[in-house]
């Protein structure tokens, strides 16, 4: 059976081919954790590292999140791209040509994937454009002086939008898209009186985004001479956030896994300019403050962000709005200021990284750089006005959740604005109360061991079962007993029914099969993969099998019976005559074959 319109042959080629490891690890940085790698899971927001990696088994699981699935399933989750796209791309890394049968319905290429082809024409174009004798020669010559190298120019795929009102309109319309292609992905703007489109980038130095899968997914443009606005990007598309990218990224995801440390700066040829003097672990934001998401996104491999703003008043601002965001991220953040009249771009070119790593290594915490600026604001003051300005710093400090440094950083201000510390607890109690004992959920625990029972809300003799399943432990004779119906949760039961589906002549599962299909189940993918990953210990195989299945044998048994009880007292409550004998037969039946199942005894052998 084919996923969709691609053939299981094709698909299971590429798998042979690719390791998870790989993939996942150009997205998450991975350490060895046992026969596993573990990482900070891509998909939800965490500090202890519960995403788990099994290259045996080329699956992944996050403890806790909940997701999980193989390489497929990865990528279709962390880029948002379908089954076939995802199934493509990998094809072509490892030279599969993946041809899709024919489709029946003739369904429309999903619109990111349009947007996508359109911006890669778009971006062809502009550095074409650059190139061309005459055409190139304003940009050209503006990047020389900017003092960018043509190999910077190749590397970051910067090109040159002509001062024409429909230069790139007519080239890809010539090339076979549509008005509507460029007008969704953002790059010709409808006119106002309805006649048609014209383009959104005209007279412009062209700098090509790209995401961390390599895709062009939008544009920024420096305006060539006078003119507003000074930088344009793109508009949002189904491709493309501001406020979720990052430039440069992709260039610098391996530096920053490298060092574990990413620099941040705020425009396109500051971080070109430090990628040209070496800092190639820099990613700038295109023209928007830091967001939530852009920390997410390099959570995942740094442990140190060092801020680069321009020292004036709206730098100072960033700084600080940052401040609220990093707090409790876990990241260590520094802020390095530039000596007044210089920005990045002109600073790394005149002084050379060596000078910029000894400010870096000088740079102060975030925390001290927000301190030192306001309390420098506060001292002309009077004593309130003098609290009321530190107010911002104190309201974000009392979040911390560490007490010695929350109390230390509060001594140092309390110091600093020349009042005692009982004036700012009256203020801000929170700032030295201890904090309560969380609730911590097992697991945030650093521990080797992956917690039990993490995410199976079943009992425990199925997750035992299931478990041994996985592992390929059951003989035909224990396939032979396995129902669906005994296991108490829907995620259990539809497990059971896949492995159920692929069982061989001799009578036992198929595991690869029944990995294949349960891992991209939407009802039991996740319990496939937390399973997988588990590494339980038991004695005795086969008895623990036995004793599973029987204590499952006479659960499902009980509530047989206790169904039958309630059926036949309402039987008897409405004087249904035939009901009533028929039902206490049954229920005669099943207590002898009850009494015929094993003790009780033998389950005490299933590992709590």
């Amino acid at each position: 059976m084919g996923h969709g319109l691609i053939s299981d042959d094709i698909i299971d080629q590429i798998k042979s081919r690719i390791d998870i490891t790989d993939i996942v690890g150009h997205h998450v940085s991975l350490t060895k954790a046992g026969q596993n790698l573990k990482g900070l899971c891509p998909f939800h927001q965490e500090k202890t590292p519960s995403f788990t990696v099994s290259p045996s088994r080329q699956i992944f699981h996050c403890f806790g999140c909940g997701a999980g699935g193989n390489v497929f399933t990865f990528l279709t989750r962390l880029t948002g791209s379908s089954f076939p796209e995802v199934v493509r791309d990998l094809g072509q890394k490892v030279g599969i040509e993946v041809r899709e049968m024919a489709s029946r319905t003739g369904a429309p290429v999903g619109q990111a994937k349009r947007v996508e082809q359109v911006n890669e024409a778009a971006a062809a174009w502009f550095t074409h454009n650059l190139r061309d004798p005459k055409i190139g020669a304003v940009g050209r010559d503006y990047l020389e002086r900017r003092g960018i190298q043509p190999s910077m120019i190749d590397r970051f795929g910067i090109g040159v939008a002509p001062a024409e009102w429909d230069g790139l309109l007519k080239a890809l319309t010539r090339q076979g898209f549509t008005q509507g292609d460029l007008a969704a992905a953002g790059l010709v703007v409808a006119r106002d009186n309805g006649s048609g489109f014209y383009d959104r980038f005209r007279a412009r130095v062209m700098f090509t985004i790209t995401d961390l899968r390599k895709r062009v997914v939008g544009f920024g443009g420096r305006v060539l001479g006078d003119g507003e606005p000074k930088y344009l990007n793109s508009p949002d598309t189904p491709l493309f956030k501001k406020g979720q990218t990052l430039f440069a990224f992709d260039q610098a995801r391996e530096a920053i896994v490298r060092t574990k440390t990413v620099i941040v700066v705020e425009g396109y040829f500051d971080a070109i300019a430090l990628h040209q003097a070496g800092l190639t672990h820099t990613v700038a934001t295109l023209g928007t403050a830091l967001t939530p998401e852009h920390i997410h996104a390099v959570r995942r491999f740094a442990d140190q962000v060092v801020l680069l703003f321009d020292p004036d008043a709206a730098g100072v601002r960033a700084a600080l709005r940052g401040l609220d965001l990093f707090v409790n991220s876990g990241l260590g953040v520094k802020v390095v200021t530039l000596p007044a009249g210089e920005d990045p771009d002109t600073f790394v070119r005149k002084e050379g990284a060596g000078t910029f790593a000894r400010l870096e290594a000088a740079a102060p915490s975030l925390l001290d750089y927000a301190l030192d600026y306001t309390v420098k604001q506060a001292e002309a003051g009077s004593l309130e006005s003098r609290i009321r300005s530190v107010d911002e710093v104190l309201r974000i400090l009392q979040k911390s959740e560490h007490p010695i440094e929350r109390g230390e950083r509060f001594r140092i201000v309390a110091e600093r604005l020349g009042i005692s510390q009982s004036r700012l607890i009256e203020r801000y109690p929170a700032l030295l109360a201890q904090p309560k004992p969380r609730v911590e959920l097992p697991r945030t625990q650093p521990t080797p061991e992956i917690p039990l029972n993490v995410l199976f809300k079943g009992l425990p003799e199925e997750r035992d079962l299931l478990f041994l399943l996985l592992q390929g432990k059951l003989s035909s004779a224990d396939v032979r007993r396995l129902k669906p119906e005994a296991f108490t949760v829907a995620p259990g039961r539809k497990l059971v029914e896949i492995a159920l589906a692929h069982v061989d002549r001799e009578g036992r599962i198929t595991l690869r099969s029944v990995l294949d299909a349960s891992v991209g189940d939407p009802e039991c993918g996740a319990l496939t993969t937390e399973l997988s990953m588990r590494e339980d210990h038991f004695d005795d195989v086969p008895l623990h099998v036995r004793a599973c299945l029987d204590s499952l044998d006479r659960k499902r048994a009980e509530q047989v019976l206790r169904d039958l009880i309630g059926r036949l007292k309402a039987a008897e409550r409405e004087g249904r005559a035939d009901d009533v004998r028929q039902l206490n037969v049954q229920i005669n039946e099943l207590r002898i074959r009850k009494a015929a199942v094993p003790a009780a005894g033998a389950v005490s052998l299933v590992k709590e």
